[in-house]
């Protein structure tokens, strides 16, 4: 039997859902153009705080805030279903796009920092750290967090100040680096690459989904 939610207003998650059978979800381009566009649509009608997020081909991870009394299933239920019927009919395919309901975890604020450079990074992370003992250089690590600022998929690039997406509100969470916004995004690009490079997330595994 499925347990209940706590839902409450000004309360934030982490919230992760995986395709079916850890299957692709996004084929193409226009599939996560499609999504993005759905989400600008939704977000009107089940208003969600969307703190950050990345999209990976087989997963989609966010850090949302409920900012009404409607919680943010809502928001991610009907946004899914959406793709999925876009899915199906696009690819010819029948049945759940998605992996059962969506995983959501609570987070307090001291929480925010680390487990958004877990998502906006979680492609970085998964080159590097998917397997333990696997190390990598300093060179090999600065190319990749490089590449992660060119990518449209993850809300990195916004945390940075290099692009804005009309949905991620990336200031709340580097106004607790510093009230200086210049000063916050060099903080956190700082804080990003030392969670990785001390193997942080691997030892942490308590705040984050594997």
């Amino acid at each position: 039997m499925r347990q209940p939610r706590s839902f409450s207003k000004d309360s934030f998650w982490h919230v992760l859902n995986r395709g079916v059978a850890k299957e692709s979800i996004f084929r193409e381009k226009g599939d996560f153009i499609f999504y993005l566009y759905k989400i600008k649509e939704l977000i009107k009608k089940y208003p969600v705080g969307i703190h950050c997020y990345n999209f990976i081909p087989n997963h989609v991870h966010y850090l949302l805030k409920q900012t009404t009394d409607v919680p943010p299933g809502k928001f991610i239920g009907s946004l899914h279903t959406s793709l999925g019927i876009y899915i199906n009919k696009k690819y010819s395919r029948s049945g759940h796009l998605f992996q059962d309901r969506y995983k959501a975890r609570p987070l307090g604020e001291e929480a925010l920092l680390p487990v958004s450079v877990y998502i906006n990074l979680n492609k970085v992370l998964e080159q590097t750290q998917h397997v333990q003992e696997k190390r990598i250089s300093k060179n090999q690590l600065n190319k990749l967090l490089e590449e992660a600022t060119t990518d449209p998929w993850s809300s990195y690039a916004v945390y940075l100040g290099l692009r804005e997406d009309g949905i991620t509100d990336s200031k709340f969470i580097l106004s607790l680096l510093s009230d200086d916004i210049q000063k916050a995004r060099k903080e956190y690009k700082k804080l990003a690459e030392e969670l990785i490079t001390s193997g942080f997330f691997l030892k942490t595994r308590g705040i984050v989904f594997d």
